[in-house]
């Protein structure tokens, strides 16, 4: 009887542990979606919470506090990002995947997405205004994101490409914000083509 309880015991713990662990998940992937979608101050803890189909007080099992679960939604943005850059340049011909990318960014399909989409152009004012420690945090992140984006970043030297790797993507996230402002689809397809233009000029034809 001994054993068979303790057998019942150990299964509930994983279970339990487990559990947890798919509902944290969860709730990162929500939190990353609502977040780039509505903006994080406007989507409390109560709203992300409902989506998932949990409870406002089961958060603190999962968060010390809404910077928290902001940061590591955040993180999980830039990961869903990386991955997705990977792939799209996964066949790319030689030399042309920094223009693919370029490509992608500045489409309407990424302007019509930001739930998926690029987490710097859907949450750049608020990231702005974050506490001096979350923001460092991000800075991390977004550091080694740059990293996942340096080999198809033309240059000669290590800071020479982070230099232009700074400088394309922060200029492409102020594109694609600006893009989301117009209310004009023509006036919104023929900004993203002039900036793709631009860029690749620039960037992707050295």
């Amino acid at each position: 009887m001994t054993y068979i309880e303790y057998g019942r015991t150990l299964t509930a713990m994983r279970y339990s542990t487990e559990h947890k662990a798919e509902n944290h998940k969860n709730i990162l992937s929500v939190a990353a979606r609502t977040f780039r979608e509505r903006g994080a101050d406007s989507s409390g803890i109560g709203t992300v919470m409902k989506e998932v189909g949990l409870t406002k007080g089961g958060f603190y099992r999962h968060f010390e506090s809404k910077d928290d679960l902001f940061v590591e939604a955040v993180a999980r943005a830039f990961e869903e990002m990386g991955n997705g850059t990977a792939e799209a340049v996964k066949s790319a011909p030689q030399g042309q995947a920094l223009r693919i990318i370029i490509e992608r960014y500045l489409s309407m399909r990424h302007v019509n997405s930001p739930g998926s989409g690029c987490v710097l152009s859907a949450l750049g004012p608020e990231l702005a205004r974050k506490p001096l420690a979350v923001r460092k945090r991000i800075e991390s992140l977004l550091d080694a994101y740059r990293e996942r984006l340096l080999p198809f970043i033309p240059g000669r030297t290590r800071e020479e490409k982070l230099v232009k790797c700074r400088l394309l993507f922060s200029s492409m996230a102020g594109v694609l914000m600006m893009a989301r402002m117009t209310p004009d689809p023509q006036k919104r397809e023929q900004r993203l083509m002039e900036a793709r233009s631009f860029f690749i000029k620039c960037f992707a034809e050295e």
